[in-house]
């Protein structure tokens, strides 16, 4: 498999203190890695560092072999590295097909003025771009809501649509952040599902911070298990179920 992204040896200090040490994944095309850990185990930390929220230390971060760590939030997405957060932010106002719009707008060829204007090749832009919002819509399977106000739908579905808005550009890489968080058990394992198709039929690789240890064992192809700042394990679900270092970072013992 392809690795669409690379951290190698990443270390953030805050104060003199490690909230990261040392920590190495990769990530390959199509795969869901999801990251667990205790709280305070540098789980946000190590988002933050990869998608230039936090500036790291000392480490890198590869894209496509190169270096971006240290770049600026708005640097590393243009490079391709999108992520939701626990708290997404849809326009209430606007429908499910406008907000997942506003995630292709950089795609669009011309300018507004060329749309009111009604030049051909900034309406045949605007038309591309909204057959590939209802296709993602399709494929998530939400193309019913797709006039509905984003302030009527549920929070699980308002997930849905900020994770199909960030994916609209195709970016190779996508961090969520706690997508399952709040959800009823059912609402979760539908989210899976969900980031499931996500990964099979568009080839995003998928970097998943998770609570729900029981969601990610089912779901996710490799876990990284992180305490303290630093990589404690890493492996398939059954591999990680079984590793005595986890179980003492979770249960306190083995």
């Amino acid at each position: 498999m392809t690795n669409v992204l690379e951290v190698e040896d990443l270390c953030v200090r805050f104060a003199g203190l490690d909230a990261l040490k040392d920590v190495s994944l990769t990530l390959a095309k199509g795969q869901i890695l999801a990251v667990i850990g205790p709280n305070g185990a540098g789980k946000t930390t190590l988002f933050n560092a990869i998608s230039g929220y936090v500036r790291p230390t000392s480490g890198q971060v590869r894209l496509a072999g190169e270096n971006i760590a240290g770049a600026s939030p708005h640097e590393i997405a243009r490079h391709g590295i999108r992520r939701t957060f626990q708290n997404g932010g849809l326009f209430p106002a606007l429908t499910v097909l406008e907000n997942v719009l506003t995630g292709l707008h950089a795609q669009t060829s011309g300018s507004f003025l060329d749309v009111i204007l009604g030049r051909s090749q900034a309406l045949d832009s605007e038309r591309a771009m909204i057959a590939r919002a209802r296709d993602l819509l399709s494929l998530m399977q939400m193309e019913k809501m797709a006039d509905t106000p984003a302030a009527d739908l549920s929070g699980g579905q308002q997930r849905i649509v900020e994770i199909i808005r960030t994916v609209a550009s195709e970016p190779p890489i996508l961090l969520l952040d706690e997508p399952a968080v709040g959800l009823s058990p059912l609402a979760r394992d539908q989210m899976m599902q969900i980031i499931h198709r996500l990964a099979g039929e568009t080839g995003t690789g998928i970097l998943l911070i998770e609570h729900a240890v029981e969601l990610v064992m089912a779901g996710a192809d490799r876990i990284l298990v992180m305490a303290a700042g630093q990589r404690i394990a890493e492996g398939t679900p059954e591999e990680i179920r079984e590793d005595r270092a986890v179980l003492e970072a979770y249960l306190g013992h083995a």
